[in-house]
């Protein structure tokens, strides 16, 4: 089961984000997601595939929030380095949840336009207000797109000729490639070799669903690798 995570106030229910788990007590998401939350206002739901928790066939683990890192050079006008770790209390075990396990992060200059891809997410059914959050979590196979091609992608929208895709950010998608909006953080997962699955984005913005051939955008994730690994074993 892939890993993600579900954001909420103590006391009650409610969905902000997702995100992907990298370790024992971290988990990666959009910084624009936890910007001006406090972490003890957060918490942390894994191990979740059904929303309507009476239906997951495997239990999903609550864990409170202790800390949150944000990019420091995190700009929240352009969403340019929108990256944020959220530190939950106590550590998973994994040996007593099989159901849940941790992403690699993908290494810097690897390339995955061949790769098979694919996002998750509870993503709405449609725009607007009457878009409607799905309750089961979504797989969605998509193709990794190159920055020049999704460049001249985004030009074709209302960002027009002059649109300038930051080096941070990397593009999938396509014609019928999209779970719709409301999946930020969610994580783009890439198999590489062997098998062997690796994180290599996280959804950033897009479109919308109105424009269906638009390719999604994505914080490429291994441009962090180094602030990642400071925020994580450096100061567990």
């Amino acid at each position: 089961m892939k890993q993600h995570l579900y954001f909420g106030p103590p006391d009650k229910d409610h969905y902000i984000c997702i995100g992907a788990l990298i370790g024992p007590s971290h988990i990666l998401t959009a910084a624009h997601c936890v910007t001006g939350k406090a972490p003890d206002g957060l918490k942390v739901r894994l191990g979740e595939s059904n929303v309507n928790h009476e239906s997951n066939f495997y239990p999903r683990v609550e864990k409170d929030v202790v800390s949150v890192s944000i990019h420091p050079k995190y700009n929240r006008d352009k969403l340019n380095n929108d990256i944020a770790i959220v530190k939950f209390k106590g550590a998973i075990d994994f040996a007593d949840n099989r159901h849940i396990a941790p992403v690699c992060i993908s290494e810097r200059r690897q390339e995955f336009a061949s790769s098979r891809c694919w996002v998750t997410g509870w993503g709405r059914d449609a725009s607007g207000a009457e878009g409607k959050y799905r309750n089961i979590l979504k797989e969605l196979h998509v193709p990794v797109v190159g920055n020049a091609d999704c460049e001249n992608n985004l030009r074709r929208t209302r960002f027009g000729h002059d649109f300038k895709l930051h080096s941070g950010f990397i593009c999938a998608g396509g014609k019928g490639k999209e779970l719709c909006k409301d999946g930020v953080g969610g994580p783009l997962i890439c198999e590489r070799q062997e098998s062997r699955a690796e994180l290599v984005g996280l959804v950033n913005w897009d479109i919308g669903c109105v424009q269906d051939d638009v390719l999604r955008v994505y914080t490429k994730v291994s441009e962090f690798s180094d602030w990642i690994q400071h925020n994580t074993i450096h100061q567990s």
